[in-house]
């Protein structure tokens, strides 16, 4: 099981690749540091909430349709909108909503001990 330092590493890199593109490429950089906070915020969301993996927190079926919905919309936002930037936060939208939703999920858990 990844450590938590290692899963932060990620998110901030992650973060930081899309600012460099919103900034070297798009040209947009504000809205790549809205974009790059929002990834980080959904990643550090995540992973305080979840006591483990937190693809354990969603079905293998939700998963599978979560990544295709996530190609969909990327590929989409690319090939059609030519906006990768809006095809990450929008991709972004549908991992947060998936993994929120979950019926196994954490927040599925803390409502069912409500």
């Amino acid at each position: 099981m990844p450590s938590n330092t290692n899963r932060r590493l990620g998110a901030l890199l992650l973060a930081a690749i899309v600012l460099a593109y919103a900034i070297v490429i798009a040209d947009a950089v504000l809205f790549g540091v809205v974009v790059a906070a929002l990834i980080y915020l959904l990643a550090w969301l995540i992973d305080r909430a979840s006591t483990g993996n937190p693809l354990d927190d969603m079905s293998r079926e939700r998963r599978l349709v979560t990544g295709g919905v996530v190609l969909v919309v990327l590929a989409y936002s690319i090939v059609i909108a030519a906006s990768l930037l809006l095809g990450v936060l929008v991709a972004a939208v549908v991992v947060l909503v998936s993994w929120v939703t979950s019926p196994i999920g954490p927040v599925a858990r803390w409502l069912d001990r409500r």
